[in-house]
């Protein structure tokens, strides 16, 4: 699904050049509530990761990887306009990911899971 909203950026005619940035946030969003509460971490640091790796897979099916500059450029300059984008995805996907673990485990803390200390 990201690949191909990452092909629709790079057309970046009118909407569709719109239509990855808010695609994008639904989908990592979907992710996080499509996991169970007690697995949601994963989803909910993969924003970046999930964008970089849509962009990649859209340069290489698109033709734009004939080259190692072309790569470069059809990767990294979406990723440069899309910082903003890909900060409020990861910032939600966290604050989603953190409610969920606290729904299931209300005795669940951030700084509990960061010392390592578990319940007994």
């Amino acid at each position: 699904m990201t690949s191909l909203l990452a092909w629709f950026l790079q057309q970046r005619a009118g909407l569709l050049g719109l239509l990855f940035p808010v695609g994008y946030l639904v989908v990592c969003l979907l992710a996080v509530c499509a996991v169970r509460a007690d697995g949601v971490l994963v989803p909910a640091v993969q924003a970046p990761v999930v964008a970089f790796l849509g962009l990649a897979v859209s340069a290489v099916l698109s033709g734009n990887a004939t080259s190692t500059t072309l790569f470069v450029l059809g990767v990294f300059a979406p990723l440069a306009q899309l910082f903003w984008w890909m900060l409020v995805a990861f910032v939600a996907c966290a604050i989603l990911g953190f409610l969920r673990r606290r729904e299931a485990d209300p005795s669940f803390s951030v700084l509990g899971a960061v010392r390592g200390v578990r319940n007994a």
